[in-house]
């Protein structure tokens, strides 16, 4: 008696890849693609005015927005096209942050 492996001769065959659905059902991917573009728009609304007056602020507030789209944006997979809007929103309350820095540190050099 002899015993054959379970699947006998047959040649392996991989499994068929992942399904490209998404893991969340449809109406939670549109929320937080809806989600990300309003925060990646937000952020960059608040960057630019954040530019002109209240940098400090708006610069703080507008780089979390930014980073929060990005992440749902990553986590998600949605909202791509606005990824651009929220990198741009991100460096821009950087700039924003750094230019009050150097705001302050000349007004109290200036003294």
């Amino acid at each position: 008696m002899s015993q054959q492996p379970p699947y006998g001769n047959q040649p392996f065959t991989a499994p068929p890849p992942p399904s490209a659905e998404s893991a969340y059902p449809p109406y939670v991917v549109s929320q937080k693609a809806s989600e990300a573009a309003n925060d990646a728009k937000n952020a960059l609304i608040m960057s630019i005015i954040g530019i002109f007056c209240f940098g400090f602020i708006l610069g703080i507030l507008a780089y979390r927005k930014a980073n929060s789209a990005l992440e749902t944006m990553d986590i998600y997979q949605v909202a791509q096209d606005k990824r651009g809007l929220a990198t741009a929103a991100k460096v821009i309350a950087i700039l924003d942050i750094v230019f009050w820095a150097i705001g302050l540190m000349a007004r109290v050099a200036l003294r």
